[in-house]
């Protein structure tokens, strides 16, 4: 049985918002630069925004947590990281094995 792409277009929701006057002229100007409806033009400038703001947010986190890592690493308060015996015995073999010329 051949299972085909469903052709649905995605779920549609709507929202509403107030926007000052000069915004939406803005927004009318913008779109009709970009050769946009108004709505395609919104959809674009809020999926950008949306993961502007999610990435940013993950980048603050990140940089908090690796932080937090460094410090316990410097202060030596940090374990061993996991499987670090094992690739300093495939080092020490390694150099065993191989001839370095």
């Amino acid at each position: 049985m051949i299972r085909r792409k469903s052709t649905a277009a995605p779920a549609l929701v709507r929202i509403d918002a107030r926007i000052p006057a000069h915004v939406k002229e803005g927004v009318v100007m913008a779109a009709s630069l970009q050769g946009r409806s108004q709505t395609d033009f919104l959809v674009a400038a809020l999926t950008e925004a949306t993961r502007k703001a999610i990435d940013d947010h993950k980048v603050i986190t990140l940089s908090l947590a690796d932080q937090k890592a460094m410090a316990a690493a410097l202060m030596g308060k940090s374990p061993e990281p996991k499987g670090l015996h094992r690739l300093r015995r495939a080092m020490r073999e390694h150099g065993r094995r191989v001839e370095s010329r």
